[in-house]
């Protein structure tokens, strides 16, 4: 039965004047007597298009027939519709009308369309009008009694309901929008990757962004090439316009079409930085966040991806597998962002643990080293159960170690993490890098679950600055100090306590990190020291120290019965809250009030946001040790002075620049006149370039060499003589405390082991 279907302009107004346009098929019921439209719902995937206003669908066991009594107002444009018959369930239960009358009649309805897209009266999604029961007999329509009367009913609400549409009163959202991107890997050209991201659905004007990491951005928006848009509605006036380094406005017309976009590959760092986009004959590492854009607007929208790569590569990544081997899902935007995919020759492992199964990806050199793969891997395992052990779960059902050979470095993310573990390292201990990659798999909880509020959310501008970088960073390396030691993967010696005295150590020889306190040193990352003093990195360090005596203090509350663990998985278990949005300075103290059932708040303002210092004394009281601190000449093993090589450098100048750093007045460079932001150019004649070559040019100096620095200041080259010296650095013992107790000793025993 070929149906006639007309359809009108609809635009976005008040939901109020919605439910008028609804109420109208309602009256007009009442006044014929007959039930309202009773099933409203969207329109399912597959329903034919219709054009020029007809359309037509066969009904089996009925002949053509033109539906007359089905009209709308002359005034109404006729665009384009739809025509769907009802499911069975609908045609039931209307007014006692008999099985035979139903089967003399075909349910059919008028759908509000603009620009193709489908909606329905009834709701603020999709709009449906009944417009009536239509029976064919042969050649003629003959609607019977009820299904004339219905006919008459939803026409006159189908009429009103049209006018309203057309005057604007129904919203005619757009289609559910759908993006697919395709990457383009080709093993003979690996300088660049080619991106396509098909749209449907868009509106015809929306922005395009590159994500800014928050600490970790290799600025792949320099290397973009070639973008633009094909296969739109007007290719025409389709374009891109830059508004931004890292966003563009994409006009693409009807909402579809193609972009498209060429990635120069950057040539690696030396030592290549595990975590970057690169590629090799026999594999890549791709960083999304340098390679996929996103739309901010849609940025919660599900997305798919398509890889293309050498059939003799196998892949590793979070993201979830679809139909074929080389398709993955995101379910939005930020979770594509934050799943590396690791492709290549690699080797692949498995184990369980804690209801997670863990896959374990190897991208080795093509001359690695051979290393014992079982023990590599079995340490794997074991520092996987010590880390669910104090949260109580893994990250993800599912979680990912991609890691490459011949790299440094690591990122972490929500399920998975790209960590550089070089094959001769693992040949010679394979239980090597378990340290980094306890740190960096801890992250995955604390620093991407656990998280500062604003840190590293999704965006393309200057990220968010965080006080509680000291949490993030900090304590996750006091947790990848003890973290092996809880799996049994480290030797007695160095012990927990040799690393306390290094510890302490460093904290008491550098005036900065005495000076600024965690939470300042927190807020200034990212930052140069030229132009911000509190620009010292020190949360790490100080971060470390605040995990040992927080762990202490909450024992010592509680009565050992609670420690850090506690706090960690209690800020866990605050994270997947739906509401969550990333911890505070007044969240985190209310979390440790809450486990130790003390007042931690003096505490925090005088070691966490004050400048302390950090006082470790609690951390000694309950295994039983004193402290004692004094200054001694630095020296080497054999008992000969150590020239004083405390020189650093400016990490966030560019590439080639080695900008100096002298925060320590006391030291030879500060004494000759050296100041914070001198650009080094040579040592005695010769180039520096990089920090290896600095260090192996102080690493030749001796106590009472003389020195010849040419740097630049304001513009200005200067040649400063340094007459080289030695050092006093803090020295630092314990011993045992007077009186201690078994059960200090016994605290101490545990404590060394890592707990």
């Amino acid at each position: 039965m070929p149906v006639l279907l007309g359809a009108v302009r609809a635009r976005v107004v008040p939901v109020n004047v919605m439910r008028v346009a609804q109420a109208v098929v309602e009256v007009a019921a009442r006044v014929t007597r007959v039930p309202p439209p009773h099933r409203i719902g969207r329109v399912p995937a597959g329903v034919p298009e219709v054009a020029n206003g007809v359309a037509a669908m066969e009904m089996p066991g009925h002949r053509a027939a033109v539906a007359e009594r089905v009209r709308v107002p002359a005034a109404v444009q006729v665009r384009a519709g739809r025509v769907m018959p009802m499911a069975d369930e609908s045609r039931e239960g209307h007014d006692g009308q008999t099985e035979e009358a139903q089967q003399q009649c075909q349910e059919i309805e008028v759908h509000m369309s603009f620009r193709s897209q489908s909606w329905m009266f009834g709701s603020n999604v999709y709009y449906a009008a009944h417009i009536g029961w239509i029976h064919s007999d042969r050649d003629r329509v003959t609607p019977p009694g009820r299904c004339r009367r219905l006919g008459r009913a939803a026409a006159l609400g189908c009429c009103l309901g049209a006018l309203l549409a057309w005057s604007g009163f129904v919203p005619a959202p757009r289609p559910r929008p759908t993006l697919a991107y395709t990457l383009q890997i080709d093993s003979a050209h690996t300088d660049v990757l080619d991106v396509a991201i098909r749209f449907r659905g868009l509106p015809a004007t929306f922005l395009l962004a590159m994500k800014r990491h928050a600490e970790y951005n290799a600025g792949y928006w320099r290397y973009i090439e070639g973008m633009r848009v094909d296969g739109s509605g007007d290719d025409d006036a389709a374009g891109i316009v830059r508004m931004d380094s890292t966003l563009w406005r994409v006009t693409l017309p009807g909402g579809r079409g193609v972009l498209r976009y060429r990635l120069r590959v950057q040539p690696p760092a030396d030592p290549r930085r595990a975590w970057q986009t690169y590629v090799r004959a026999d594999g890549a590492l791709i960083n999304p966040p340098d390679v996929f854009l996103y739309l901010p607007t849609l940025a919660g929208t599900p997305v798919t991806v398509k890889l293309r790569f050498p059939r003799s590569w196998s892949l590793a990544t979070a993201l979830p597998a679809a139909a074929a081997r080389d398709r993955r899902t995101a379910r939005d935007a930020a979770t594509l962002l934050d799943s590396p995919i690791l492709l290549g020759r690699l080797r692949h492992w498995t184990f369980q643990g804690g209801g997670t199964r863990y896959h374990v990806a190897y991208w080795p050199l093509p001359d690695a080293a051979p290393f014992d793969t079982a023990a590599f891997v079995d340490g794997l395992r074991r520092l996987a159960l010590a880390a669910t052990g104090v949260f109580g779960r893994a990250p993800s059902p599912v979680y990912d170690f991609l890691l490459l050979d011949g790299a440094g470095d690591a990122l972490e993310h929500g399920r998975s993490v790209t960590i550089g573990v070089p094959s001769a390292a693992l040949a010679r201990d394979p239980h090597a890098s378990l340290a980094e990659i306890a740190h960096e798999f801890f992250h995955s909880w604390n620093l991407v679950a656990i998280r500062p509020a604003r840190f590293n959310d999704l965006g393309y501008g200057q990220p968010a600055r965080t006080p509680g970088l000291w949490l993030g960073e900090g304590v996750t390396l006091h947790y990848a100090e003890v973290l092996p030691r809880r799996a049994g993967l480290v030797p007695a010696a160095p012990s927990r306590l040799d690393h306390l005295v290094e510890l302490l150590q460093a904290y008491y020889g550098s005036p900065a990190l005495l000076r600024v306190p965690p939470e300042r040193a927190s807020l200034a990352a990212g930052d140069s020291p030229v132009t911000n003093p509190d620009a010292t990195g020190g949360y790490y360090l100080q971060g470390e120290l605040l995990g040992d005596v927080l762990d202490a203090r909450v024992r010592q509350a509680t009565r050992e019965r609670r420690g850090l663990d506690d706090v960690m998985r209690a800020l866990f278990l605050a994270s997947r809250e739906p509401s969550y949005g990333g911890f505070t300075s007044e969240s985190l103290v209310a979390a440790f009030d809450a486990v130790c059932g003390c007042r931690l708040d003096a505490f925090y303002a005088g070691e966490v946001r004050g400048a302390g210092p950090i006082d470790v004394s609690p951390v000694l009281e309950r295994i039983g040790l004193r402290l004692v601190l004094d200054s001694v000449p630095a020296v080497d093993s054999a008992g000969r002075p150590l020239p004083d090589g405390r020189l650093a450098l400016d990490f966030s100048a560019p590439p080639g620049v080695l900008r100096l750093v002298v925060n320590n007045p006391a030291t030879p460079w500060a004494r000759a006149g050296l100041r914070t932001g001198d650009e080094l150019l040579t040592i005695d004649g010769a180039a520096v370039g990089s920090f290896g070559e600095l260090r192996t040019a102080l690493s030749r100096l001796r106590v009472g060499d003389r020195a010849l620095l040419q740097v630049r200041r304001a513009g200005e080259v200067l040649q400063l003589p340094v007459t080289v010296s030695g050092y006093v650095r803090p020295r630092v013992a314990f011993v045992d405390a007077p009186g201690v107790t078994p059960a200090q000793r016994a605290r101490r025993a545990a404590w060394l082991a890592g707990e």
